[in-house]
């Protein structure tokens, strides 16, 4: 399975298999939680050629909110390659796949027509 190359980004059509020591930063929309899922150990529960795109549609909080479980989407989820170091690790590159907290720049005050 070809790895990618050292500068080259992740896209989301890439396959989880193919992204060696790379991890998920994950935070719900609903309750803020923050997960970090490694994306080995995605790939082994999942299958090698699940694509990124198609993982992140699947994704739901699973921390308990109220009396049940809040099964909320993520607000923001960054790729994340980490190098290990024994019992440190230590990010060598970031990468912002979705975040929804500001999904479009808003025109300023004055210009809105009320």
């Amino acid at each position: 399975m070809p790895e990618l190359s050292f500068n080259a980004d992740p896209v989301p059509a890439t396959p989880i298999g193919d992204m060696k020591g790379w991890r998920l930063h994950i935070q719900c929309e609903r309750c803020r939680r923050h997960s970090v899922l490694p994306l080995d150990y995605m790939a082994k529960q999942h299958g090698t050629r699940v694509r990124l795109i198609d993982l992140m549609l699947r994704l739901r909080c699973d921390g308990f909110r109220g009396a049940g479980k809040c099964r909320g989407r993520p607000r923001l989820v960054t790729l994340v390659k980490v190098a290990i170091y024994g019992k440190s690790a230590r990010k060598l590159r970031q990468v912002t796949v979705v975040d929804t907290s500001n999904p479009w720049p808003r025109p300023p005050l004055a210009s809105r027509s009320w």
